[in-house]
This record gives structure tokens, sequence and C-alpha cells, in this order.
């Protein structure tokens, strides 16, 4: 009887099943597919976090490491972010880069990624974790953005007048720090006075109203700085663009709208930063604690900007911004 006929042995199938004893018992083999890293934003369908993405996924590609992004819908649905980082871990993905959207909400998950031993680097805002417990911080200047705005303020205004703040919610932590460091810094100024602090929780159309609720509770209001995109997007569009009458209006945005409308004379300055630095470090530092190695050394702050019309086209940042969102 020749081979491959009944009691025989098809070579074939003999081939597979080499194939299958290797996959079986070379573990090696089955661990060289590339490393998964999550990665989590506070909210999608920002260009800021796009671009953040883009560059994210860009250094991660270079490396042969794969990602995977998620994103609640909104910067208020810390529960919904919580879960995507529960959902990570029980995945066992190799890493996780996430932008919590509040401090202590997130604190708790993001411990079990790392008792699952799953290097976390945190970008943005800094969360209630020690220090040996995420494997990098790469933040922004909160507090900055907030002096910043009120010196920008306290200059156009001729150290005197009334201003507002219209922020995100008063349980987001970079919001609050925002705030807190913008009220600190206008009270060096004994005759400019913090009026009002309204809410727009990443909503357009809340944000608008906070900004008409300001307007109606103090009508003698010289000054609005609004924390995020969204009350920034709604601020610029609460007023006539021709008017003198309108208050000052100093937002936190790096997206292409509000650039334009800086250009355009609806917005009076703007606080950027680059979201494509901050994607590049992160990734970095992600790739360092895959590697083995102590990737606290790639923690820093990076810094934060306030343009105005006249200085807005010699910033680097806004080149970039503006070039990768064409």
């Amino acid at each position: 009887m020749k081979q491959g006929q009944c009691g025989g042995q098809h070579p074939v199938w003999g081939r597979a099943w080499v194939l299958l004893a290797l996959l079986v018992f070379c573990p090696g083999c089955r661990h060289r597919q590339p490393p998964t890293v999550m990665v989590i934003t506070p909210t999608g369908g920002m260009e800021y976090w796009e671009n953040f993405d883009h560059a994210v996924r860009a250094n991660a590609e270079a490396a042969g490491i794969r990602t995977e992004l998620a994103a609640p819908q909104s910067v208020t649905d810390y529960t919904e972010q919580a879960q995507m980082v529960e959902n990570a871990i029980a995945r066992h993905v190799q890493g996780i880069i996430v932008c919590p959207a509040h401090q202590l909400v997130l604190a708790s998950v993001l411990q079990d990624a790392v008792r699952a031993n799953i290097p976390v680097v945190i970008v943005g805002s800094p969360i209630a974790l020690s220090t040996k417990d995420p494997a990098a911080f790469i933040g922004l200047d909160e507090e900055e953005i907030g002096r910043l705005a009120a010196r920008r303020f306290v200059a156009l205004l001729g150290g005197k007048g009334e201003v507002g703040v219209v922020g995100v919610s008063p349980t987001v932590e970079e919001s609050s720090l925002i705030e807190k460091a913008f009220a600190d810094e206008i009270a060096r100024s004994p005759r400019v006075k913090l009026v009002g602090v309204k809410y727009g929780l990443s909503d357009w159309a809340r944000a608008h109203q906070a900004v008409l609720d300001l307007l109606t509770e103090h009508p003698n209001i010289k000054g609005i700085f609004t924390t995020d995109e969204f009350s920034t997007h709604a601020a610029s569009y609460a007023f006539d663009p021709h008017t003198h009458k309108r208050p000052l209006l100093i937002g936190v945005s790096d997206e292409r709208n509000e650039l334009q409308g800086l250009r355009s004379g609806r917005i009076d300055a703007l606080i950027i930063s680059d979201p494509h630095e901050l994607g590049t470090r992160a990734m970095q530092a992600m790739r360092a604690a895959l590697a083995g190695k102590d990737a606290r050394s790639y923690s820093t702050q990076l810094p934060v900007a306030i343009i105005d019309r006249d200085s807005m086209d010699a910033n680097p940042t806004v080149a970039t911004l503006l070039r990768r969102t064409r």
C-alpha cells in the first residue's frame, strides 16, 4: 500500500501536523505577534486628539507596535473611559496610554493595570497614583494656561474690569486646575474681578448658554475665558464679530476653526499646545517601557503658549496644526 492511502501518512497532512506542533509546543512562536497598546483619550471627534492619535500611530508603526484607539463620546463620561481601561486589562494588552478625564475615577482602574504588570503612560493631566506606578507622565502645564489667560486679560483691560469663566465641569481635574490658577492670578490685580464661573460640560449648546448666562447676570463683564475647545467654539459664535461691544474672549483650543476665528477677530487670544509632540513623547515612553527600560526618564511637562492675531503666524505650533488639519 502506498503512503497516503488509508493507513499511510499523506505528506500534506504531515506538514500540517508539524506546523500545529510548532504552534502548541513553541511558546516563542506564538508571542512573535506585535505588542498591542491601547490608546484611550478623553473624547473623540476633536482635531487635537486626532493629531495626538496620528503621532502615536506613526511612532508605534515605526517600532512594530500595534495600537488600538478608544474614546468616550464626552469628556464627562468618566465611567465609560474607566470601562475602556478595564476592557484593555481584561484583554491583556501589552501597554496602555491614557489621558484621564477624571483623576479619582481613573485612579483605581489604572492601579489594576499596574498590578497586572501592564505599563501605563499617562498624558495630559496628572492622576492620583504613586510616582512609581505609571511608566511615565507626559503632561501639560494647566496652571500656566490659567496664568497666561489672566495676565493677558489684565493687559488688555488696562488692569480694570470684570471677567468670567466658562469651564468644562467642576469635577474635571484639568479644567479645575486651569480655573484655580486663573482665579489666583486675577486676584493679584485688585481692580480686575472674577465675577462668575459657568460650565459647558463639553457640549456646544450648553457652553453657548453658559456664555449668555454670564452676560445676563453680569452685563458689565469685559472678558470671558473659556477653558476647552467646546466652550471656546461656542463663545466665539455668541457675538457679532463686527461689534466692539462684545467682551474680550480668550480660549483654550488647538482646533482649526478657532485658529481661523482668531485670525478673523472672533477671538482675541488662544492658548495652544502641540498634540503631535504629546503623542510622540507618549509613544517614546511606551516603547522604552515595553523594552524593559525605566520609562520614567521620559516624563516631562510640555509647554503651552498664548497667541493672538499678530503673533499666530510666527508660532511654529500653529503652522504644524494647520498643516496637519488641511
